[in-house]
């Protein structure tokens, strides 16, 4: 009876037929639906749910994700040093231009490319995946690889996470490169937490949905793109990283140069998605403008909004979502409407639309893990030119995957919030 009526407050029971209609989605869109592993599916569901738990739940788990957070963001204060020095004020957030992406994220890029060619160089990189591997292949079955990304982007950028594999980018099967991609798409680095935490977002949420996408983005991307090889770390074997490094200076130059290398990669595919995007945006509002016209002179009454574009499309789409969250009415379309945004534009209009929305907590709490992610359609330009900068020969998978990764990321959030849902 206590169940039922649990279920029932809140209508928390929508959350449980949600988890069932997110994986239908993956499910359906499985290029190899007779490949996938339903005991995977079961341990990343507990796992998830394991971590909610201890996140949500326990004041000890939320101490840890603060510290980490916190010690994440020690780094990327260190970045904030070198660019301080060649951009000056730019990089002061306070000052009248506000963030400016190119001096605030760029030179992080370029730190954390250094960086990890640097623990390369000493072969920390090697051990860390041998040691990821041997913890959690007996449980996931993943390789040590896709695994160790996988965790790493809960707390570093989409860029920066696969900067601690680059030696073994090359040797990925199309699986796990995929896995790398899902990942970086469906979590947040800690310092964007940090930014977003200020604009008012709940942080101990974004935190808990961050690190619940860890198991909730291997799982998504293996249904939807089932491993049929053997990964070169499954098993422990690993390239010897750093291996061609004369010392560690040498390590640091080269890491710094790769570094340039992926920000210029990253910086023109931004440019060109985003311009894109914009393309589309026009071109539906105008269209849409030509067909009220068209309307009008055969006498209807029917009008599309002055407003048409890839945003309201795409609220509308996710408008289910709104109601199996459990919300109702209003809440339900104002949850959609910014999951519509934060897919077409990026989180940060989201998040930042969301705290003057003046929800409900339930329903902020709930609607910020369903938002916490990069999965949006101008992050495939930034995986395309960030990963295919480290791994060449491998960008026309990075492209043929992109549209796959931005639905993995987006199946993984609404995951995290259907069982925060039953939680909270």
């Amino acid at each position: 009876m206590f169940l039922l009526d649990y279920l029932l407050e809140y209508n928390r029971y929508m959350n449980l037929i949600g988890i069932a209609v997110v994986l239908g989605i993956a499910i359906l869109f499985s290029k190899n639906r007779a490949q996938i592993k339903f005991k995977l599916i079961g341990v990343c569901l507990l796992l998830q749910t394991l971590i909610a738990l201890a996140v949500l739940k326990n004041g000890v788990g939320q101490a840890i994700m603060r510290a980490a957070v916190h010690y994440i963001g020690k780094l990327y204060e260190f970045a904030d040093e070198g660019a301080s020095f060649v951009f000056g004020n730019l990089c002061n957030v306070q000052s009248p231009w506000g963030f400016l992406f190119c001096v605030k994220v760029f030179p992080v890029i370029i730190f954390f490319a250094a960086f990890m060619a640097l623990l390369a160089h000493w072969r920390v990189i090697h051990y860390m995946v041998m040691g990821v591997n041997f913890v959690l292949r007996p449980l996931l079955g993943t390789s040590g690889a896709e695994t160790l990304v996988a965790i790493a982007n809960s707390f570093l950028g989409q860029t920066e996470a696969p900067l601690l594999i680059r030696d073994y980018l090359k040797d990925m099967t199309k699986s796990e490169m995929l896995v790398v991609m899902v990942a970086g798409m469906g979590t947040m680095s800690g310092a964007i937490i940090v930014v977003y935490a200020a604009m008012g977002v709940p942080a101990v949420h974004m935190l808990a949905a961050s690190v619940m996408a860890i198991p909730a983005t291997i799982m998504i991307a293996k249904i939807l793109l089932p491993e049929t090889e053997e990964p070169k770390t499954l098993k422990g074997d690993a390239t010897v990283s750093g291996g061609k490094m004369d010392n560690a200076f040498d390590a640091i130059a080269s890491g710094t140069m790769a570094g340039l290398n992926l920000v210029l990669a990253v910086a023109a595919m931004l440019i060109s998605f985003i311009a894109f995007i914009a393309l589309i945006n026009y071109t539906m509002k105008f269209g849409a403008f030509k067909f009220n016209h068209l309307l009008s002179w055969l006498g209807t009454d029917f009008r599309l909004p002055d407003d048409f574009n890839l945003d309201l499309v795409l609220s509308y789409l996710f408008l289910p979502f709104g109601y199996l969250f459990g919300f109702t009415g209003t809440q339900a379309m104002q949850a959609s409407q910014l999951i519509g945004i934060k897919t077409a534009a990026n989180e940060m209009i989201a998040y930042g639309k969301m705290v003057t929305m003046h929800l409900p907590e339930r329903v902020m709490n709930i609607t910020t893990y369903a938002l916490c992610g990069f999965a949006n359609f101008s992050c495939i330009g930034i995986q395309i030119g960030g990963i295919g900068a480290l791994v060449p020969e491998k960008r026309h998978w990075l492209a043929e995957l992109g549209l796959y990764a931005v639905l993995g990321g987006l199946l993984s959030n609404l995951l995290s919030a259907m069982i925060a849902g039953l939680l909270l």
